[in-house]
């Protein structure tokens, strides 16, 4: 239930909460305690926001430009590494017909980020999906069965939430077009 949810989250970032302790003792460890600098990545502006006292020393980088290809994967270093990984393969994978054919199922599955704000910003290849993708095509010369991690895919009840909210049938939209991909110029940053 909704209730439920709101709760747990609570639970996670309020009072002395796992995320909250969490976020205390990464700020705490690079206050003098052996870290010297801290990156944090997939946690929302949203969860920063409701744990600013755990975790208020946080300097977000997300949209500046210098750092747009930070975490991901570039179309030439995703070249660079498929070539590496077919070298060791059998011959039938060196032609280019099927070097374009594992790079065309690599940029249907995983590209497509873009964390700078300029529109002449690389999209980016998914990190965690296209090593995942060279682990299993490195052992094994051939595409995984499962392209994609369910644990990253957006589940029926998020799409259908995203939906119900104001505009939401509109965003849902969008993002399922192929021809005008989604572009989002800012995410909220302040939520108090």
């Amino acid at each position: 239930s909704q209730m439920r949810g709101i709760d747990r989250y609570q639970e996670l970032v309020g009072g002395e909460g796992v995320i909250k302790t969490f976020f205390k003792v990464v700020k705490a460890s690079a206050e003098g305690r052996g870290l010297d600098r801290v990156f944090i990545t997939g946690v929302s502006p949203v969860v920063m926001s409701d744990i600013t006292s755990g975790y208020n020393v946080v300097k977000d980088i997300t949209w500046i430009d210098e750092y747009h290809d930070l975490c991901g994967f570039t179309g030439k270093e995703l070249d660079d590494i498929l070539s590496r990984v077919i070298a060791e393969c059998p011959d039938e994978w060196r032609s280019p017909e099927k070097r374009a054919e594992a790079h065309s199922m690599l940029r249907t599955f995983y590209n497509g980020y873009r964390f700078g704000a300029e529109e002449h910003d690389s999209l980016l290849y998914n990190p965690t999906l296209v090593l995942y993708f060279f682990d299993f095509f490195s052992r094994y010369c051939r595409y995984p069965e499962k392209m994609l991690d369910q644990n990253l895919a957006m589940d029926r009840n998020r799409i259908q939430f995203v939906a119900g909210l104001p505009h939401g049938e509109t965003v849902v939209n969008q993002a399922l077009n192929i021809e005008q991909p989604l572009t989002v110029p800012a995410l909220a940053d302040d939520f108090g």
